[in-house]
């Protein structure tokens, strides 16, 4: 059933045509009545909640009666939350009211309380505090009032002071005299009355004893109600109305206990209703409200203690007074307003009277169906809306909602109940909830239908006319939200609908038009009540969704669950209008409103002069460029020295560039139009222009220039009136914002506005650069134009113009201009090298390396396949050689497999050109083909080098043979086949590689082996060229010395043959030549000889070279009792000088030979004489005598006894020993001692000094 169909909500329940004055409000004095008790209790509702209200309350006065202590209670509850109507209804159970004590749903209460209420009189006495003076007029006159009503014969109570009323009866007793005048004041008005036995007559002594107690004297507050009573009627009004005629309030409670015992009551219990909110009328002078409510404690606390009866009293309150003063006072004030409130409220007990009450209320008062098919009407459509849009019902739910009571409210929603309960309790005084309930049904009254919720927008229209609220703070607040609503958000929404407000009260205002504007101004509304009541759950963190959802019905969208978007495009044009609309920046913005009472518009009237085309056009190329997701290279200079921006591009993994040009394209000269040769050229014409061409002028010139460059023109919509007043704002609003222009430009302003008007031009620069980027996609085509803003439409295939007549881009896609200018690069790159494959990452250089690595490891492998262990290198080879067709790396796979497609691709494409040199540059434009691919040089280098990797080809450039890498191949060098050896000589060549060089050769015979392994031999040879000369030559010299034939040395001959081979393997320049010259090179002796020749040549010839020859020819040359074993020291070196390196190592032999020449030339001659040689420091030749004594051991004598076998474990000696020296070398032969157990230690020393002299 659609809406139209949908019977009127005031057929099925009772709405009035109007609110009366009187509806849904209660006032406790008259609601107490005998006249309105009836209605009092037709109309209450008793929910669980409140059954238990007042059983509390009924306990409350049982205690405080009992105990015979006064006791004071507030009644809490929010507006509407039935106060007065719960006192009423109290104030009737206590007075034995039947109706009341008949409602049903208390009969639990009055049953349990019966036994001690029917025993006891309870004097009840309603207050309506508002328009009250202070608390003694209240409180004491309202008492005073009361009982003259109900008990017109009984004695005024002392409430009056009398000083005043005693001199007027002092005048009228000298007037009259005594007997006429006490006759008077003596009189009774029924000599039978029930109250004559109350008092004595008055005699002059009595009346002159009287006037002299102090005023809380019996006798005397008994005269002053005789005399207010019988003589002076007057003076109760008087009274009443003047403040000091009445005694304190501590004095007046006493009195009052003592005067209701008096008439035979048990306790008073005071109905103070709206004395809180009172209070809260005054918040504003915080000593009054202080002064005030100290005296309320004194319901509970007295100083005198003579109440007779306990007073009692329920005190309704809705607002905490903290929230209505303490936070708008500062200082002492503050601090003594806090301590009052803390000093009395302790003392009072509390009541809660809750809003969850107002549900069930509000259905059994203001929303029961006429009849039962009403109700089940009501209910099936609730059930449908309920079950149809969760997301809807779960805003206007909130965190606490529930079913059962949404029903109850329905047409409302929990979310407006919740919002229209706190806004009450700030923005008015008088009318209860209910009430504002029946108004909103009344306004909508002829066009509510079944199935319709009440928006929580139309609140603001119930409340915005109530009377002021309390506090200063908030009347400013609400004050300027009222301004803001009739000053910039209605006539934004007049002007957005061209209808106005007053034209659709009179009733003059097109249909349709009018209720979009009541729609729109429901959105506004609600961010007003949002400002206003901050703290209510439904109203916070308001994005478009929850305005939609609160507002449901209000919002149409082709498809359902759409409303939000086209609420947040509404509020983000709205926002670029009024500063004040707030979105923050997030994707789900949340909107708000800034409530000021700052006009920004004068000041943006002053910046009005930098508003100009120049200053337009500027910020429409910063506007389109960022929008467009172009970066400011060069420290913010967005063009280069042609006047055009270089734009990178990733495309398909490669980088790539265009030329973005911003300008009037009917303006464009021929050279602009045709761009660089190489480069695509991109042409972005302004959505203005002020020369008045139109965008058909601008095709016109295209369409003239006759060439087909690689050139692209984006036509944008011109720009409507509208988006050309937001950019000439947001000019000026940038242009206010630099430096100190907004300080001169607003001289009038204070700091404080200043500092509002500063946040109210940020945001609506922020909106206003939101709003112009959803212009500028309208008008380059990529969203519609759903607001106006541009001045004409534009077809979307119309907005971009190929120059080059075999490219039609395709109309420009995006969800914004970025993505869209994106889409029509790739399409453009996508046409130039439709064969272009697709990188699964961008193509870097040290990744190709990694991947051209891989291939010429697997092109060496038999079957072309290799084994891929690490997870990252598979990626990135799947990833490059497969889109490249270079080989297979499968996801989840461990094998690299080549692939030949190149090699054959090559191939096929050089044979139909009729053969021909392969040079790099001719495989470049075979990579081309038959479609171009239009690849990075580096990645056609990678294809070049695999290819010449698989297919056994060498690189070579003028005749030599070169290595390209991915960084560099010359277009010049050419791809040969490489001529390889025969399986023998290349096996043996292996043998040989890796037994004299200790290299590992790969067993496939191809080029690139080959040429690896010749590689690697003459970089080895070459590194071996010089140290095996050296050692040559050394060799030589120390075989004659030491006697032996250096052409019949095994050594010898096996270094010549090291020498030839090492010296052709370099002299070798084709990579054959090298690897025949090492497997046919003629070795004397063995390879292992050879290649351990090598190896130890550098070490070895740097050894030779520095060893102490001189200490081994002493010692081999000796002719004493050491000659034998001087000829074997010789032998022995002769031996390894003969022998090859593997045989006999020379250099170890040749160490333990100086050890031995050392230890015996230490065994000196038995006729003295010799030379000692220091092992560890400078050497010294020592005659006899130079010999140092050694330990006593006389000049002359020997160290060692020839006779004696001794071993001679170290000898040294120094030309000059410094002292520290001398230490530290004593300290070593200590732990050298340590070290060797039995070693003895000779010592000898010489001390010299100039002069010659010992």
């Amino acid at each position: 059933m659609s809406d139209t169909q949908a019977p009127l909500l005031r057929d099925l329940i009772t709405i009035p045509e109007r609110v009366h004055q009187g509806d849904f409000v209660l006032k406790l004095s008259e609601g107490v009545s005998d006249a309105h008790a009836e209605e009092t209790v037709k109309n209450y509702v008793v929910t669980d909640q409140l059954r238990k209200s007042f059983d509390d309350a009924l306990g409350f006065i049982q205690r405080a009666t009992e105990e015979r202590k006064s006791a004071a209670c507030y009644l809490h509850g929010s507006f509407g939350s039935g106060k007065s109507h719960f006192m009423a209804v109290l104030n009737l159970l206590l007075a034995g009211n039947a109706r009341a004590r008949a409602i049903p749903e208390l009969a639990p209460v009055v049953d349990r309380h019966n036994a001690w209420t029917q025993q006891r009189r309870f004097l009840m006495v309603p207050f309506h505090m508002i328009g009250a003076r202070d608390v003694e007029s209240a409180v004491l006159g309202g008492y005073a009032e009361h009982v003259r009503r109900i008990h017109p014969e009984a004695p005024v109570p002392g409430f009056y002071l009398g000083e005043r009323l005693f001199e007027d009866a002092k005048a009228q007793r000298a007037h009259y005299g005594d007997e006429a005048f006490f006759d008077r004041l003596n009189q009774r008005a029924n000599d039978e009355s029930e109250w004559g036995d109350l008092e004595d007559s008055w005699d002059g002594g009595s009346f002159e004893s009287a006037m002299l107690e102090p005023p809380s004297g019996d006798q005397r507050q008994r005269l002053v109600g005789d005399l207010i009573g019988r003589l002076f009627t007057g003076y109760a009004d008087v009274a009443f109305a003047k403040g000091e005629a009445f005694v304190d309030i501590d004095t007046g409670l006493a009195i009052m206990s003592h005067h209701a015992r008096a008439l035979g009551y048990d306790s008073v219990i005071l109905f103070l209703d709206e004395l809180i909110l009172w209070l809260a009328t005054r918040a504003a002078d915080v000593n009054f409200v202080s002064a005030e409510g100290a005296k309320l404690s004194k319901l509970v606390e007295a100083q005198r203690a003579d109440r007779p009866i306990p007073i009692i009293s329920f005190v309704a309150r809705q607002r905490d007074l903290r929230d209505l003063v303490g936070a708008h006072q500062a200082g002492a004030l503050q601090l003594q307003f806090a301590d009052t409130l803390r000093y009395w409220e302790a003392r009072f007990d509390r009541i809660n009277l809750e809003d969850r009450n107002l549900p069930l209320i509000a259905q059994r008062r203001l929303l029961k169906p006429r009849d039962d098919v009403a109700e089940i009407q009501i209910d099936n459509a609730f059930d449908e809306f309920f079950n149809r849009r969760k997301e809807v019902v779960e805003t206007l739910l909130g965190s606490d909602g529930e079913r059962t009571m949404f029903r109850q409210i329905y047409p409302f929603s929990p979310a407006l109940v919740q919002a229209l309960i706190a806004a009450s309790s700030v923005l008015q005084r008088e009318r209860t909830a209910l009430k504002l309930m029946l108004t909103l049904l009344v306004e909508r009254r002829d066009e509510l239908r079944l199935g319709n919720l009440i928006p929580v927008g139309d609140l603001w229209d119930a409340i915005s006319t109530s009377d002021q609220p309390f506090s200063d703070g908030m009347r400013i607040q609400f004050e300027n939200a009222r301004k803001l609503w009739t000053q910039k958000l209605l006539p934004l929404l007049e002007r957005t609908h061209s209808v106005t407000w007053q034209d659709m009260a009179e009733g003059r205002a097109d249909m349709r038009a009018a209720a979009n504007l009541r729609n729109d101004a429901r959105l506004l509304k609600t961010l007003l009540l949002a400002a206003l009541v901050p703290e209510v759950e439904a109203l916070r963190a308001l994005t478009a969704a929850r305005l939609a959802a609160l507002n449901h019905g209000s919002v149409v969208s082709p498809i359902p669950g759409r409303e939000g978007g086209a609420v947040l495009s509404k509020l983000r044009t709205w926002a670029a209008q009024v500063g004040e609309i707030k979105l923050t920046d997030d994707t789900n913005p949340i909107i708000s409103l800034q409530i000021t009472g700052v006009d920004v518009e004068p000041i943006l009237a002053n910046a009005a002069h930098y508003d100009n085309d120049g200053n337009r056009r500027r910020k429409m190329r910063d506007l389109l460029f960022a929008a467009l997701g172009i970066g400011e290279p060069n420290g913010g200079e967005l063009l280069n020295a042609q006047g055009f921006i270089e734009v990178p591009h990733l495309w398909r993994g490669t980088r790539r560039q265009v030329d973005v040009w911003l300008e009037s394209i009917a303006e464009l000269s021929d050279e602009r139009l045709r761009g660089r040769v190489g480069t695509p050229t991109l042409l972005l014409g302004l959505p203005f222009d002020a020369s008045g061409r139109t965008i058909a002028d601008h095709r016109a010139r295209l369409a003239r220039f006759t060439e087909e460059p690689e050139t692209i023109a984006w036509l944008p919509a011109p720009f409507g009136d509208r988006a050309l007043r937001d950019l000439g704002t947001l000019l000026r609003i940038d242009y206010l914002l630099v430096g100190s222009r907004l300080e001169e430009n607003s001289p009038n302003l204070s700091a404080i506005d200043r500092q509002q008007a500063r946040s109210l031009l940020q945001n609506q620069q922020s909106q206003l650069q939101g709003r112009m980027r959803m212009v500028l996609e309208a008008a380059y085509g990529i969203r519609q134009d759903q607001d106006g803003a541009l001045a004409v439409q534009v077809a979307a295939e119309d907005h971009l113009v190929s120059l080059d007549g075999t490219f039609r881009p395709q109309p420009p896609v995006g969800s914004a201009l970025k993505e869209a200018l994106g889409a029509l690069l790739d399409s453009t790159f996508a046409h130039r090298f439709p064969a272009h494959p697709i990188f699964e990452q961008e193509v870097k250089t040290a990744a190709l390396n990694k991947v051209l690595k891989e291939i010429e490891a697997a092109a060496e492998e038999p079957q072309q396949r290799r084994f891929i262990e690490d997870r990252a290198m598979r990626q990135i080879l799947g990833g490059f050689a497969g889109p490249l067709k270079l080989g297979t790396m499968n996801q989840g796979l461990t094998h690299f497999i080549l692939d030949d497609h190149w090699a054959n691709h090559f191939a096929r494409l050089a044979a139909q050109q009729g053969g021909g040199a392969m040079t790099v540059k001719r495989l470049r434009s075979l990579i081309d083909q038959p479609r171009p691919m239009g690849l990075p040089r580096e990645v056609e280098n990678l294809i070049i080098l695999a290819c010449a990797a698989q297919a056994d080809r060498t690189i070579s450039l003028r005749g030599a043979p070169v290595r390209g890498s991915i960084e560099r191949l010359d277009d010049d060098a050419e791809l040969l086949a490489q001529p390889l050896p025969d399986e023998t000589t290349w096996t043996k060549a292996r043998e040989r590689a890796a037994e004299i060089f200790g290299l590992v050769p790969s067993e496939v015979r191809k080029g690139a082996t080959i040429a690896r392994l010749a590689s690697e031999l003459q970089e080895k040879a070459q590194a071996a060229r010089a140290p095996v000369a050296t050692l040559t030559g050394v060799l030589r010299t120390r075989m004659a010395a030491a006697g032996v034939t250096p052409e019949n040395a095994p050594r010898m001959i096996t270094v010549l043959s090291a020498s030839v081979l090492v010296t052709e393997l370099t002299a070798g320049v084709e990579p054959l030549a090298v690897v025949q010259t090492l497997a046919t090179s003629d070795l004397q002796t063995s390879e292992a000889a050879v290649g351990r020749s090598i190896s130890a040549a550098s070490g070895l010839s740097s050894f030779l070279t520095s060893f102490e020859w001189d200490v081994l020819a002493a010692a081999t040359t000796l002719s004493d009792h050491r000659r034998v074993a001087a000829e074997q020291i010789g032998r022995a070196v002769g031996e390894a000088l003969e022998a090859d390196e593997h045989v006999i190592p020379l250099e170890a032999r040749m160490r333990d030979a100086q050890r031995n020449a050392f230890r015996l030339l230490a065994a000196a001659a038995p006729t003295g004489g010799g030379s000692a040689a220091g092992a560890g420091g400078r050497n010294g030749t020592v005659d006899d005598r130079d010999r140092p004594p050694v330990g006593g051991i006389e000049p002359g004598n020997e160290f060692v006894d020839a006779g004696q076998s001794q071993e001679v474990l170290e000898q040294r000696s120094w030309d000059v020993l410094p002292l520290d020296d001398a230490k530290a070398e004593l300290d070593r032969l200590k732990s050298l001692l340590d070290a060797e157990p039995g070693a003895r230690l000779m010592i000898s020393w010489r001390l010299t000094r100039d002069g010659g002299k010992e």
